[in-house]
């Protein structure tokens, strides 16, 4: 059930419809409709594997029990004068049964993750090299796995839940419903934001009551995620995917440009989901982390990952790289920390070796642009350069990113040139539908820029003023949507974070 479909549409209704009347009034009940019709969302892709998100949450809900079981609780001790001040209570330290705890939580969760997503990949790597030896004689056949919806994402929110609670950053939860909720919340359950739990999870102890303010920002934000979404980067796909699947006759021009264009879908695709999903979590009373803040202004490589994909890269940085000791260990260590961790990454988003090349690539960049030629500009020409450094920087390994092998990555690479520009509307826009999605994307960046400096100005003179301005706008987006919007038979509108 994709956010961008009819289907998805009909779900929300009858279910908002039904929490804000019927079920919203008592809060375990409350949670509990949020928790079944959290699981009928992720059956709609496949009821067999509703049993993988479960068995997921059992556990870690089961071992946060045992970590905060083995917990005992501080005790002040007074000295045998009477009067005197008691001492400080001792710092918590893990107890030894914790640890184990932990670590069956990090098996169950990780093992998980590897068996769905990675053993056709480790078992594909294995055969390859034996071939090198001449030991295999005949072609890998993968297995007939398949890849749960939202895995990579349940699966690090549950065991970052697990983690903080051994770390005694938060408590453990003590009520099954409320923590299997916040597991399977459906507007952040396939594609994120991958919530903390110390954010998200007290947010099912409060009470709701409807608020039409909120109710109204929040359909808004839907509406904007699928203009971003169906109008632009659906159209922008069209072009990218003609240009991938005929890389032969895209040479030059058309090679640029395509990768150019993807840069842009993928971003305009990832945040128009994680738009909808902060959205419709908004609607039902949920605040729910950006993850988004403009990603292409940036003016290095570390201003752009603390803009891109947030609350993964808050992820990796604080359950990786400060585990391996961040930079406390020296440049050297340093260094090979950012790589692992960018290698870790890129393997989460897919399981091959060109997703392995992309995120080492990317830790190269952080790693000697930011950190040897310290990318820090000042003055508004410096800031402008840097920028699109960055920008083509990214762009260029997103070759790795969007290509199906490696041999694909490098032939785009290859074919990028000065030359075939007549070609460039062979690939499935024409002139005009290519003018109509630049002006679409300039447009965007433009209203994102100004919502960046004067958002609340322009969110209270929006909401608060005009009445027929503000009904003329919420009339053309559904409009927009449905006689310019890309869908149907024939097109790829998967959300592009629905296989990882």
């Amino acid at each position: 059930m994709l956010f961008n479909t009819f289907s998805f549409a009909l779900f929300l209704l009858i279910t908002y419809t039904l929490y804000v009347l019927v079920f919203s009034k008592n809060l375990k009940v409350r949670n509990i409709f949020l928790l079944c019709a959290s699981y009928f969302f992720y059956s709609c892709w496949n009821f067999k594997l509703l049993f993988v998100i479960i068995a997921v949450s059992a556990v870690d809900y089961l071992m946060g029990q045992k970590i905060q079981g083995t917990k005992s609780v501080p005790v002040t001790t007074n000295s045998n004068e009477e009067g005197s001040e008691p001492t400080e209570a001792a710092p918590y330290v893990p107890a030894k049964e914790a640890k184990i705890y932990l670590w069956i939580a990090i098996l169950v969760n990780l093992g998980v993750l590897a068996y769905f997503k990675y053993t056709n990949f480790f078992l594909e790597s294995i055969w390859d090299l034996l071939g090198l030896f001449g030991i295999t004689s005949s072609a890998y056949s993968p297995l007939n796995i398949i890849l749960p919806i939202g895995i990579s994402f349940y699966c690090f929110q549950g065991l970052s839940y697990v983690i903080d609670v051994y770390k005694d950053k938060i408590k453990a939860c003590t009520n099954p419903v409320t923590f299997f909720t916040f597991i399977a919340f459906f507007p952040q359950l396939v594609a994120g934001p991958i919530e903390r739990a110390g954010n998200l999870l007290p947010q099912f102890d409060q009470p709701y009551s409807f608020n039409y303010e909120e109710a109204r920002k929040g359909l808004f934000m839907i509406g904007a995620g699928l203009v971003k979404k169906m109008l632009i980067a659906d159209r922008i796909a069209v072009y990218v995917d003609g240009v991938f699947g005929k890389l032969g006759d895209a040479g030059g021009y058309p090679s640029f440009l395509a990768l150019v264009l993807f840069a842009f879908q993928l971003y305009l695709d990832f945040s128009a989901y994680s738009q909808i999903a902060v959205g419709t979590a908004r609607m039902f009373g949920f605040k729910l982390s950006d993850n988004f803040k403009m990603p292409y202004l940036s003016v290095s490589f570390k201003d752009f990952w603390s803009r891109w994909h947030i609350t993964l890269t808050n992820w990796f940085r604080d359950y990786l790289y400060f585990t391996l000791g961040g930079n406390r260990k020296g440049k050297s260590r340093t260094y090979i920390n950012v790589l692992i961790v960018f290698a870790v990454s890129g393997l989460w988003h897919g399981a091959s070796w060109n997703f392995f090349i992309w995120g080492v690539l990317n830790g190269i960049y952080l790693a000697i642009f930011d950190k040897v030629f310290h990318l820090n500009p000042q003055k508004f020409i410096a800031k402008v350069g840097c920028c699109l450094f960055v920008f083509f920087s990214w762009t260029f390994s997103l070759a790795f990113f969007r290509g199906a092998n490696l041999h694909d990555a490098l032939q785009i690479l290859g074919n990028i040139g000065f030359s075939n520009i007549d070609a460039i509307y062979n690939f499935g826009l024409n002139s005009m539908e290519l003018k109509f999605a630049f002006y679409l994307i300039a447009g965007l960046m433009l209203i994102e820029l100004l919502l960046k400096n004067y958002g609340e100005k322009i969110s209270n003179f929006f909401f608060n003023r005009f009445f027929i301005i503000r009904w003329a706008v919420y009339i053309a987006i559904p409009l927009a949507l449905i006689y310019l919007g890309i869908y149907g038979e024939g097109n790829d509108n998967t959300f592009i974070y629905f296989q990882f």
